[in-house]
């Protein structure tokens, strides 16, 4: 868009620089010739520096907005490991929050096992308190003290439910306790892992979030810088519209300093555009029904149709003072050739200027092709002749 803006800048400077009162005599030294040159030459310079300060600024926007897109892309990366990570900190907190419940569903039953092991450890006192205060009655005083042999079988089948019990009740408590310690180790260290890994996530989250941060001051900052170039090419482009203007100021007076004449063109002295019999006349000069829109409209020259790529000449010696794209004629070529004459060559095709701006070209010189770019709806050139800058019918003058 900025390269549009300037080359827009640079066309209505060239097209102002051609139109400037001619109604002074031209009769021109050598010396005055020399004169012009050499200011030609100096404005020539001013402008090809300040084309380079325009493209040294171009070039550093263009670094900064590279800046600013892949500092996007690295914000857009923050930003989706922010939200992976706030996902995973989502993942643990429930884990976390279920292992909390898992271990208060725990907790119950190592209380609860607790509480069996109390009661059996209480059973077990009370049974060699008993013991005690009997004295120390072994189990074989027991079994020798039965009054007959079936009150033996008696006491020794109550002996072995009793050794029995007792050892079911120490196997018991055993377990209970090495599940008690097994299910708190667990649980432990499963709160302990994910805590850590909690941890680990929150201070990566953190870091990301100072990252983000920091980029947006980057950006911003690279945003003000974008702004100031910005400004400084707006500057810059003034100035080099300018010297622009100068320039083809500058160009037309050389024009009519090297004119011969200054009693005005007399008309029949241009050549035809286009080689005879290679074309045909397509449009007049005048009044005519618009192509576009089918109302009556004002034609400024006259169109010769003819095939794509088909030669361009110009009319008559001069100096181009504009070879560009200039809106409804497209690509463009404008020849000045004495301080009264001015032609002009439209609707020339993509990549068809053959000339540039300050160059010198003969009667019957190659200087564009046929196209159709532009205001157009087919292939052909249109021709305009500016007598002192103003568009006349072309007819009279060509030969």
């Amino acid at each position: 868009m900025r390269k549009k803006i300037i080359l827009a800048l640079l066309i209505t400077g060239l097209v102002a620089g051609s139109a400037i009162p001619t109604n002074v005599s031209w009769a021109a030294s050598k010396a005055s010739l020399d004169k012009i040159n050499r200011e030609l030459k100096e404005i020539q310079n001013k402008k090809k520096s300040q084309q380079q300060q325009v493209k040294q600024v171009e070039a550093k926007i263009n670094a900064v907005q590279k800046e600013q897109k892949d500092l996007q892309t690295e914000l857009m990366q923050i930003d989706l490991r922010r939200n992976e990570t706030q996902r995973k900190l989502d993942k643990l907190e429930k884990q976390m929050d279920d292992t909390k419940e898992k271990a208060a569903e725990a907790q119950d039953k190592l209380d609860e096992a607790k509480d069996r092991v109390a009661k059996r450890e209480t059973l077990l006192k009370t049974r060699v308190k008993s013991m005690y205060e009997r004295g120390n009655v072994s189990y074989l005083d027991v079994l020798l003290g039965s009054s007959d042999f079936g009150d033996f079988l008696t006491r020794m089948e109550g002996l072995q439910l009793i050794l029995e019990q007792d050892t079911r009740i120490l196997e018991d408590n055993m377990r209970d306790k090495e599940t008690i310690e097994t299910k708190k180790k667990e649980i432990d260290h499963q709160l302990t892992v994910f805590v850590d890994m909690f941890d680990q996530a929150e201070g990566l989250k953190a870091e990301l979030d100072k990252q983000y941060k920091q980029s947006l001051v980057v950006k911003a900052e690279l945003k003000k810088k974008e702004d100031a170039l910005e400004e400084d090419l707006e500057q810059y482009g003034q100035q080099l519209l300018a010297l622009t203007k100068q320039e083809s100021a500058k160009y037309a007076e050389r024009v009519r300093a090297m004119s011969t004449s200054s009693s005005g063109y007399k008309g029949g002295k241009l050549g035809l555009p286009v080689a005879d019999g290679s074309f045909r006349f397509s449009s007049g000069f005048g009044m005519r029904s618009d192509p576009f829109t089918g109302r009556s409209a004002g034609h400024n020259g006259v169109d010769m149709a003819a095939p794509k790529g088909t030669t361009i000449m110009a009319a008559a010696a001069g100096v181009v003072i504009f070879a560009g794209y200039s809106n409804g004629f497209g690509n463009t070529v404008m020849i000045k050739h004495n301080s009264e004459i001015t032609t002009l060559y439209g609707h020339i095709r993509e990549g068809g200027i053959k000339v540039s701006v300050g160059q010198s070209v003969a009667r019957g010189q190659k200087i564009a092709e046929v196209g159709s770019t532009g205001r157009s709806t087919g292939n052909h050139v249109h021709f305009t002749v500016y007598k002192n800058d103003v568009a006349v019918n072309p007819m009279p003058y060509l030969k």
